[in-house]
C-alpha cells in the first residue's frame, strides 16, 4: 500500500489552478465555522470530514465521508437487488466431477477393474466431500499419493488448486451474504469472484471512511467504486490535518489537534471578515473623539512641519526635501547637507484615546437556542482580533458568565461553548469582575459590552452563590434583580459605560434593561442573532446610535 499525498490533480478534477495555500485557508475557514457551533478543534475537524463542504469561490465541493458511506451502502443494495449466487460454484463442481470421471476411467483402463489399487483409488475419488473447497483439498491429497494417472485430470486439478483460496472465500461469502442476493442475474464463478473482491474493497473503504484514516489506502484499488469527485475528496480529507499543521494553524497533541497561536488569530480574522463581508467600508469608521488623547504616528502619511506640531521626523522625506532644494555642499573631503526649516517632513499623527473594553458573554443554557451562542461567540472572536490588531494599546477582556462568571483567554475563545448543565445567568458577577479588571488600568474610556438573551437568575456575593429559578417565564427573582442593579450602580460610580445587546425582547427583560440604561446611561440594543455582529461591531467602530428592531 502507498501513502496518499495531496498534489495537483491530473486534469480530471473539477477545479484547477488552485494553489495549496488557498485551499488550506478555505479549509481552515470552514473549520472555524464549525467551531463557532461550540465544537472543539478536534470535534470540528471530525464533523467537517463527515459532512464535507462546499467552497463556492473556488467551485470546489469536497464530499464528506457520510455521503460516501451512503454511496457504498447504495452500491451494496443495488448488488443485492440485481444478482444472485445460485450458480456461482457450478463451474467448479462440474470441473471436480470431470476430474473424478477422467481419473477413474484411466485407472480402470491401466490397472484393471478387479485390481485392488483401482478400487482404492475409485473409493477415494467417489467419496469426496460435497463442499467444493474441501473436495479440492482431498484431490490435493490424492495428487500427492497415489498421484494422478490421467494427464487431463491432473491439468484440470492444477487449475482448481490455483483457485482453491478464491473458492473458499466465495463459499464463506455466500454463507454470510448469499441470502441477501435476490436479483434476477446469476453470477458465474468469475463474476462471483469479482463481486467478493468488490465487497472486500467496499468494506475496507468503509472502515477507512468511518475512522478517517486514509493514509494507507491505494486509490488505484477503488477506481471502479469511486468517481473522480470522491477520489479528489479523499485526497483532500486524507491530508486535511497535515495541510493545516504545515500552515501553522493546528498542532497535534496526545488529546488530539489543538489550535496554535496563529490559528487563534486566523479564527478571529475569519470572524471579523465574516461579519463585515457584506458591509460597505463607509458604513463604519474608527473611534470618534471629541477631544485629543495620546497620539501615535501614522507611518504612511507625512506632512510638512509647522510650528507647534510634534517633531516626529520622517528622516528620509526630510533629506529628500533638502536634496531637492540643492542643500548638499562639499566641505573638504565630505559632503554635507544643510537642513532648513522648510525641509522638515513629519509623520502625521493619529490621535487615539486608550480604552478598556470588556465583553460579557452569556454562556447559560438558553444561549443554545436559535443560533444565539454561535453568533455571540463569533462577535467575541471578531472583537478580540479587531482590538488587538487595530487598537493594540487598548485593553480588552472577555468574561463568560452562566451560574458563575470567569475570564476567557484568547486561547479559550475558539473552543468556548454554552454550559449545557448550567442554566442560570449571573450578570452581577460578570459586572463585578469587569470593575475589578478596569481598576488595573487608568484608561479614560472604559466600557462593558453585554451579550445576553436571558434574565439574571444568579449572583455571587462574598463567596456565596445565590441561584434561583424565576417564578414565571421571563421573570427575575426580586433579590437577584436588586443585587444586579446594585452592581450596575457600582459600575456607574466607577465610570464604566454598559452597553447591552439583547437577543430576547421579553417585556420583563426589556423593562430590566431599560432600568440598567437609566442608571448607567449606557445603551440597549435588541437584535436577532444574525444581525448581532453587524450591529455590535459597527456601533463599536462608528459610535453611532442605531435603532434596532
Amino acid at each position: 500500500m502507498r501513502r496518499i499525498k495531496y498534489s495537483r490533480w491530473d486534469g480530471t478534477q473539477t477545479w484547477s489552478e488552485v494553489d495549496d495555500e488557498t485551499i488550506t485557508d478555505k479549509l481552515f475557514h470552514e473549520l472555524s465555522n464549525y467551531m463557532n457551533w461550540s465544537l472543539s478543534a478536534q470535534e470540528a475537524m471530525e464533523w467537517l470530514m463527515r459532512q464535507g463542504m462546499q467552497i463556492p469561490e473556488l467551485n470546489i465541493r469536497i464530499i464528506g465521508t457520510d455521503e460516501m458511506l451512503q454511496e457504498l451502502r447504495q452500491k451494496r443494495q443495488e448488488a443485492f437487488q440485481n444478482f444472485n449466487f445460485d450458480h456461482a460454484l457450478d463451474e467448479v463442481e462440474e470441473k471436480i466431477e470431470k476430474i473424478v470421471e477422467l481419473e477413474v476411467a484411466t485407472a480402470r483402463k491401466e490397472l484393471g477393474a478387479i485390481h485392488p489399487e483401482f478400487h482404492r483409488r475409485e473409493e477415494l475419488l467417489r467419496s469426496l466431500p460435497t463442499k467444493a473447497s474441501e473436495a479440492i483439498a482431498k484431490l490435493g491429497e490424492y495428487d500427492r499419493e497415489p498421484k494422478f494417472l490421467d494427464a487431463e485430470a491432473k491439468r484440470l486439478f492444477d487449475e482448481l488448486a490455483a483457485e482453491q483460496e478464491a473458492v473458499q472465500d466465495l463459499e464463506q461469502f455466500i454463507l454470510r451474504h448469499g441470502r441477501q442476493f435476490q436479483g434476477p442475474e446469476s453470477l458465474d464463478f468469475e463474476g462471483a469472484k469479482d463481486m467478493v473482491e468488490q465487497f472486500r474493497q467496499m468494506a475496507q473503504l468503509a472502515e477507512a471512511l468511518r475512522s478517517g484514516n486514509f493514509q494507507h489506502l491505494s486509490l488505484e484499488d477503488f477506481k471502479e467504486l469511486l468517481g473522480d469527485d470522491e477520489i479528489q475528496s479523499i485526497m483532500i480529507l486524507g491530508n486535511f490535518s497535515e495541510m493545516l499543521e504545515n500552515s501553522g494553524y493546528i498542532q497535534r497533541t496526545e488529546e488530539g489537534i489543538r489550535l496554535t497561536p496563529r490559528g487563534f488569530r486566523k479564527i478571529g480574522q475569519n470572524a471579523l471578515n465574516e461579519i463585515f463581508r457584506n458591509l460597505h467600508k463607509d458604513h463604519f469608521g474608527l473611534h470618534a473623539l471629541s477631544q485629543k488623547g495620546t497620539s501615535a504616528s501614522n507611518q504612511e502619511d507625512t506632512i510638512p512641519y509647522e510650528f507647534g506640531k510634534t517633531l516626529n521626523i520622517d528622516i528620509l522625506g526630510t533629506l529628500k526635501n533638502a536634496m531637492k532644494r540643492g542643500a548638499m555642499q562639499q566641505r573638504g573631503s565630505r559632503q554635507v547637507i544643510n537642513l532648513g526649516g522648510e525641509d522638515f517632513e513629519i509623520y502625521e499623527e493619529d490621535h487615539e484615546t486608550q480604552a478598556t473594553t470588556i465583553l460579557l458573554l452569556d454562556m447559560s443554557w438558553s444561549m443554545s437556542r436559535d443560533g444565539r451562542f454561535p453568533a455571540a461567540k463569533q462577535v467575541a472572536l471578531a472583537m478580540d482580533h479587531l482590538i488587538r490588531g487595530m487598537y493594540p494599546r487598548d485593553h480588552y477582556y472577555t468574561i463568560g458568565f452562566s451560574t458563575r462568571a470567569r475570564m476567557l483567554t484568547p486561547e479559550d475563545l475558539p473552543e468556548a461553548t454554552w454550559d449545557p448543565s448550567d442554566p442560570f445567568t449571573n450578570l452581577q458577577e460578570g459586572l463585578l469582575l469587569s470593575r475589578q479588571l478596569c481598576r488595573r488600568h487608568r484608561s479614560p474610556n472604559r466600557q462593558v459590552i453585554v451579550i445576553t438573551d436571558g434574565q439574571p437568575t444568579a449572583t455571587h456575593i462574598n463567596g456565596y452563590t445565590n441561584a434561583q429559578w424565576p417564578g414565571f417565564m421571563g421573570a427575575i427573582p426580586p433579590d437577584i434583580y436588586r443585587e444586579t442593579l446594585r452592581e450596575v450602580d457600582n459600575c456607574t460610580r466607577e465610570k464604566l459605560v454598559i452597553n447591552v445587546f439583547m437577543l430576547d425582547d421579553n417585556p420583563v427583560l426589556t423593562k430590566f434593561v431599560e432600568e440598567m440604561t437609566r442608571i448607567n446611561r449606557g445603551r440597549a440594543f435588541y437584535s436577532l442573532p444574525h444581525n448581532l455582529g453587524k450591529y455590535l461591531l459597527v456601533d463599536y467602530l462608528a459610535r453611532r446610535r442605531k435603532q434596532l428592531a
